[in-house]
């Protein structure tokens, strides 16, 4: 981290001093009192499992110089606790002050789906050029962010912050700490459209962003967005495009060729050519990777060393995660899902020889919306040629009665409400050199259907 003194933090984050007096110097930022050590700011976060301020004496005990809190703490020794009002939010202020001495350049990135795999193929892009800084697994909301930015020391020339949001304003004040010089928007699907109402209201949150993006900076955008392309006039900073629909876009896609477990193309736009080679199975990561692309090159990266970076990245884990059971392979891609997700998933099981099964489960945060959401993807199953079909939870079963009105044999159909009772499905319809895609959003913990299939095949 970059250091930043006890009587600094107390400034930027307008706190007011319960204990101590305001000396040291802070090189790390914890939220867990167990990962305490020599100069280390705990930030005490109320939380639905525990307290953080009921650790704060244990935090100081393992070495922590300082800790935020929003509530009073009795504490035995004199150490400096300041007191703010929202910690999370002082948090941010913190970050934001990092960000600033830290002055490089730096990628925010937002949308609905995509963005954790633009992500990872942007850091990789940036780093044939930059040390870069890049979120750790999801951490990308208003704490994730925060302790990405601390991770950073002296060393890092580049940062690639992601940027997730469940409604209006977390953007916002995402993008006030990270102030990117060039933002990414990846698209506007159905994610978190129960709250937000429409998928005009789900762009007014993801372009919150645009507000401190650097008035200098560049915005990248998927080009094959509607939504986006509707409102690309009114950004004021300057504007990128990448497509692969889109021939009007700056950056375009051609020659695509999707295999079982990679995509090659060619990528050309603004006097750039070069043949791409993703090391990831889907049609759908070419977007992900043309954003990577523009990326690269607004940034100075040369188009060999943006091909060889794609080539060599990998993705963060239960994301399209290839693996051999024993007999058979599963897609495990069931860290979140969305429609968009689950039909590009859908996809790349279709390109496999032998016989396709899909386990999906339930898509979250769809509200009105979900029931033909569901049904919807039942005839995308059917379309892509899906052999068995297994669904898991309450709004699921939906996806199994469009399959079925779409033409799937009733016997390739099974239907269960929860996790434990697919076991035995499993163990009695798996058949060996099945493929296996596992989907579903993040609280359905479809990774334990994973597991299973680890443990027992």
């Amino acid at each position: 981290m970059i250091p930043v003194s006890v009587s600094e933090i107390l400034q930027v984050v307008g706190g007011r001093l319960l204990h101590g007096t305001p000396a040291g110097t802070v090189t790390s930022v914890v939220t867990d009192s167990r990962k305490a050590a020599e100069n280390t700011l705990f930030v005490a976060i109320p939380g639905e499992n525990a307290d953080g301020h009921a650790f704060v004496e244990k935090a100081f005990a393992q070495g922590a110089v300082c800790a935020l809190v929003e509530r009073e703490v009795e504490i035995n020794l004199n150490h400096p606790v300041i007191f703010v009002e929202n910690t999370v939010r002082a948090m941010g202020a913190l970050a934001q002050l990092v960000i600033k001495r830290l002055c490089v350049p730096t990628v925010g990135i937002t949308g609905s789906v995509g963005k954790t795999t633009t992500r990872d193929m942007t850091h990789a892009v940036l780093s044939a050029k930059f040390n870069t800084l890049k979120n750790k697994n999801n951490f990308n909301n208003e704490i994730g962010v925060p302790l990405t930015v601390f991770e950073a020391d002296e060393t890092i020339t580049a940062a690639v912050i992601e940027m997730g949001m469940d409604n209006f304003g977390e953007i916002d004040r995402l993008s006030a700490i990270v102030q990117p010089n060039a933002a990414i928007v990846t698209n506007i699907g159905m994610s978190h459209i129960e709250r937000l109402g429409s998928q005009e209201n789900i762009y007014r949150a993801k372009s919150e962003l645009f507000a401190h993006t650097k008035k200098d900076g560049v915005v990248i955008l998927n080009g094959d967005d509607k939504i986006l392309m509707a409102h690309k006039d009114e950004i004021s900073q300057k504007v990128i495009t990448v497509g692969v629909k889109n021939p009007t876009a700056d950056f375009t896609a051609s020659d695509i060729k999707a295999e079982e477990d990679s995509v090659t193309f060619r990528f050309s736009g603004l006097g750039h050519e070069f043949k791409v080679a993703l090391p990831v199975p889907g049609e759908h990561n070419v977007s992900d990777a043309l954003l990577a692309c523009a990326a690269g090159i607004y940034f100075g990266v040369p188009d060999a060393k943006i091909a060889e970076a794609l080539q060599n990245f990998t993705l963060t884990g239960m994301r399209m995660d290839i693996i051999r059971c024993g007999s058979i392979t599963v897609i495990n891609d069931c860290y979140n899902a969305a429609p968009a997700s689950v039909s590009a998933a859908l996809s790349v099981l279709s390109k496999r020889r032998d016989r396709k099964v899909a386990v999906l489960g339930d898509i979250a945060a769809l509200g009105a919306y979900s029931y033909n959401a569901h049904r919807e993807l039942g005839a995308e199953v059917t379309k892509n040629g899906i052999d068995l079909l297994i669904t898991v939870g309450e709004n699921a079963r939906f996806i199994a009665e469009g399959a079925f009105e779409n033409g799937m044999d009733s016997m390739n159909i099974i239907s269960v409400d929860t996790v434990e009772e697919i076991y035995p499905y499993l163990s009695s319809s798996i058949k060996e050199n099945d493929v296996v895609l596992v989907k579903a959003s993040r609280v359905m913990g479809l990774e334990r259907v994973t597991e299973f299939l680890k443990n027992n095949f």
